[in-house]
C-alpha cells in the first residue's frame, strides 16, 4: 500500500492501570510501512495525543510515562491507516493506550 502521500492523524488517550489519564507520557512510532524519522508526541493534561502518519500502512505505537513523575510500565498498539481505492488516505485513527 503506497497511498498518495496524504498524511492521516492518529489520535488517542493514555491511561494508567486505574483508568486515570496520564499527562506528559511519550508516544512514538516504533515501526511503520517504511522507515520513519523520529516522530513522537507528549500527552496533554487529559492524556490526549496526536501523531501524523505520513502514508497508509500499519504503524506500531509505543508509550511510556515520564520515569520520574509518571506511572510505571509501557503500552504498545498497532494501528492500520487505510487507503481508499483511489489511493487517498482514510479518516483519522483513534487508539487508547493503558500503561501497565
Amino acid at each position: 500500500m503506497s497511498g498518495s502521500g496524504s498524511a492521516v492523524q492518529i489520535t488517542g488517550v493514555v491511561h494508567d492501570a486505574s483508568g486515570a489519564p496520564v499527562a506528559g507520557a511519550h508516544v512514538l512510532f516504533t515501526s511503520g510501512p517504511r522507515p520513519l524519522p523520529d516522530i513522537a508526541a507528549l500527552t496533554d493534561t487529559e492524556g490526549r495525543f496526536f501523531l501524523t502518519a505520513p502514508t497508509a500502512g500499519a504503524y506500531t505505537l509505543t508509550c511510556r510515562a515520564d520515569p520520574i513523575t509518571g506511572p510505571p510500565g509501557t503500552a504498545e498498539a498497532t494501528v492500520r491507516v487505510g487507503a481508499t481505492t483511489g489511493g487517498a488516505v482514510t479518516e483519522p485513527v483513534r487508539v487508547e493506550l493503558t500503561l501497565g
